[in-house]
């Protein structure tokens, strides 16, 4: 897991410098990207799902950008927040950022309709390429080894956390 940790928070300190220093590529990092980071680091070997995870942000990324942009006020807010709720629940999508991410530009204030729907595409297939990195690199037998003597390692200080 600490290897894991390690890719993934390399990958969030990238997308945010990318956006920090470089205007055009200001919507790559949002806080959800983290959310959705967390939640691909414990589907590794899941990557169907994860393909399933990133169509259902698309999709909801989209819907919210059109709902916006015809209507910025609570109405709109509250339809696409209830078309993300049916969509997660019909599709058993089975992950929240989705709902976040739906929600984004609301806050955000995307200039153009696609803007967020491309930032949110680029950001989660680039999140990707990591997760199939760890997937590789963890079916090494030499990496199985130091990871196996960590988490032996870590149990240690489980039983140290219970006796506190």
């Amino acid at each position: 897991m600490l290897l894991r940790s390690l890719i993934v928070c390399f990958y969030l300190v990238a997308a945010y410098w990318a956006s920090y220093h470089f205007p055009s590529m200001k919507m790559v990092f949002y806080p959800t990207l983290g959310a959705f980071s967390f939640l691909f680091m414990h589907r590794v070997d899941q990557i169907k799902d994860l393909g399933r995870i990133i169509i259902g942000a698309m999709i909801s990324v989209t819907i919210g950008s059109l709902l916006y942009s015809v209507s910025t006020g609570a109405i709109s807010f509250f339809v696409t927040a209830i078309i993300t709720i049916w969509l997660i629940q019909f599709f058993k999508w089975n992950a929240a950022p989705i709902m976040s991410v739906s929600l984004i530009p609301y806050f955000a204030h995307p200039a153009s309709i696609w803007a967020l729907p491309a930032a949110v595409l680029i950001s989660l297939v680039g999140l990707l390429v990591p997760i199939l990195v760890i997937g590789r690199l963890e079916q090494l037998p030499m990496l199985a080894r130091w990871s196996m003597a960590l988490q032996s390692r870590s149990g240690k200080w489980t039983a140290v956390k219970k006796e506190l």
